[in-house]
């Protein structure tokens, strides 16, 4: 984008933003929470979920959900599994009016029966809504009816009432998976604005077959530069998720009080051209730094490396401002970023202009650290 029409652009979407934001303001203050169906599950939730995952502070939490979020989203190995303590504790007298999913990793029988059980500890429920299968990156996951079979035991049990997957990586081939498979109801997807239409299409097929599909790190990675005066992309990012076919809810992570009343507002509230204009800039300013989670990296890269995960590790500790995030995923994935700093000739040509090389080496910084 040359500097003359992003001139132009940041002018207008600041006239735009500023005349409107009277409307909005009340719009935000009058208009309830919007709610939808997620899916085959037929629960009504809320459009803005809550993601928990950073957050440790359960009086921010119940701020959310006093703000008229009814979904949450945990895991049994967020912050060490606290975070399912701090989630248990902000639902307090308020389980029924909140529907609460959180994850288990693939494994044997025992393993994720004991993750499940922790779970169900950690929050205080009988029963959790939904229970997710973290960190799908294939179709041949979706499809192991040795998971399923596993699944759909613990669901008898009375552990969990539905059950999901989460990707972050070949995520339209998941989706079209879960959709073509038929046992998962939901499919937790990092999907934004810069997201290729590809995804989208598979989403709203998804959705239209029964899927429910939340939508996670849908601000592109929290990154608040100073270069858009007067103007928030977070809020208008997470509109234009929440305005495509097929998104039942989402969930960006929310750390402060502050960050809950800007998403609350933004999902109350609306946008416009000025969401627009505000959106081209702030994609401008990602060119280079931020994920759209496409994958053609791993499709590229011989060693199967590709650089998803350097980049969304650096975008931790630099977007999301969380050197402890950072370096925990780094810790997991240590010897494909090795792999992958030391590489003398790397093919891979990110859609987003990253250098994968340098990310990888970002993204050891914060083991190092």
């Amino acid at each position: 984008m040359d500097q003359d029409r992003r001139q132009f652009i940041r002018k207008a979407a600041a006239f735009l933003a500023a005349w409107a934001a009277p409307v909005r303001l009340w719009a935000a203050d009058q208009a309830p929470m919007p709610a939808r169906t997620l899916g085959r599950t037929g629960a009504r939730v809320s459009a803005l979920g809550y993601g928990a995952m950073q957050c440790s502070d359960p009086d921010t939490i119940r701020l959310g959900l006093e703000s008229g979020i009814t979904y949450v989203d945990t895991a049994d190995c967020y912050m060490g599994g606290r975070n399912e303590r701090i989630v248990g504790r902000a639902m307090d007298g308020m389980r029924e009016k909140v529907f609460v999913a959180t994850k288990v990793h693939i494994g044997n029988e025992p393993r994720m029966r004991s993750s499940v059980e922790r779970s169900r500890a950690s929050l205080g429920v009988q029963t959790v809504d939904l229970m997710q299968i973290h960190g799908v990156s294939s179709p041949i996951q979706v499809g192991d009816k040795g998971v399923q079979r596993i699944m759909e035991a613990m669901k008898g049990d009375g552990l969990f009432r539905f059950a999901g997957v989460t990707t972050h990586s070949n995520q339209e081939q998941v989706v079209r998976a879960v959709t073509g498979d038929g046992y998962y109801d939901t499919v937790l997807v990092a999907v934004n604005f810069r997201s290729p239409d590809s995804l989208f299409r598979a989403i709203e097929d998804a959705a239209r077959a029964g899927v429910g599909i939340i939508a996670m790190k849908t601000q592109n990675g929290g990154f608040r530069d100073q270069g858009l005066p007067g103007l928030n992309p977070h809020q208008a990012a997470l509109r234009r998720v929440l305005e495509m076919p097929g998104i039942a809810t989402a969930v960006p992570g929310m750390l402060t009080r502050d960050m809950v009343r800007e998403n609350v507002a933004a999902v109350t509230g609306a946008g416009g051209l000025a969401d627009t204009l505000t959106l081209e800039l702030y994609r401008a300013q990602l060119t280079g730094r931020a994920c759209a989670f496409c994958s053609t990296c791993l499709e590229q890269c011989p060693e199967g490396t590709g650089g998803l995960d350097a980049v969304r590790i650096a975008t931790y500790g630099r977007g999301y401002g969380d050197g402890r995030l950072a370096r925990e995923m780094a810790a997991e994935v240590a010897g494909a970023l090795r792999a992958c700093a030391a590489c003398p000739g790397c093919v891979v040509r990110c859609s987003q202009g990253i250098n994968i090389a340098l990310a990888a080496k970002e993204a050891l910084g914060f083991l190092d650290g």
